[in-house]
């Protein structure tokens, strides 16, 4: 049933609708969100922006928040969910026993509100000056520093304790995560 369709029916926003995982083969999340869709099913398949290094070059690229799965939005008592085994792309609908297993309610929808427009996810936790800060990634993951000041987009400077000095480093700013 198309979209359009479930709209003119009355369904969407019943309780009936829920978001359920689906198991995609390697690599093939857009393959499979795009069969299902043909399909009239509503997909959802987060994407995260990430910094690949390679050959001394960071190049970014966008990449499934959660690969080798994706969310299909379905009322199985109404739709014909069997069929989404046999999309392309697709390994299997997660089910326990031989009913599909609904997502707790909440979490799609989370998710959904902190992604653009493209479905990228905006995950970065919004972090201020002074404000004490962890390294996630790189030669000092894990050390406590001091966040001083931001350059550019993506880019942050942070004050770290070495060698009993002060140092001023710049690191990415999805290299660092707030301290506890």
């Amino acid at each position: 049933m198309t979209q359009e369709a479930r709209s003119e029916s009355g369904r969407e926003g019943k309780a009936g609708l829920r978001w359920y995982v689906v198991h995609t083969q390697a690599y093939a999340e857009t393959r499979a969100s795009m069969h299902l869709e043909m399909q009239g099913y509503h997909v959802f398949c987060p994407r995260l922006r990430k910094t690949v290094r390679h050959a001394r070059k960071s190049i970014d690229k966008l990449g499934p928040l959660f690969p080798g799965y994706l969310f299909l939005e379905m009322d199985p008592s109404r739709d014909r969910w069997h069929s989404v085994n046999g999309t392309r792309g697709v390994i299997r609908l997660l089910t326990q026993g031989d009913v599909p297993q609904p997502v707790p309610a909440g979490i799609v929808e989370n998710l959904r509100s902190r992604t653009d427009r493209h479905g990228i996810v905006q995950s970065l936790p919004e972090l201020g000056a002074g404000q004490p800060v962890r390294i996630t990634e790189g030669p000092f993951e894990d050390l406590v520093g001091t966040l001083h000041g931001l350059e550019g987009a993506d880019r942050v400077h942070v004050l770290l304790e070495l060698l009993g000095r002060s140092v001023m480093t710049t690191l990415r700013y999805g290299a660092l995560a707030p301290a506890a």
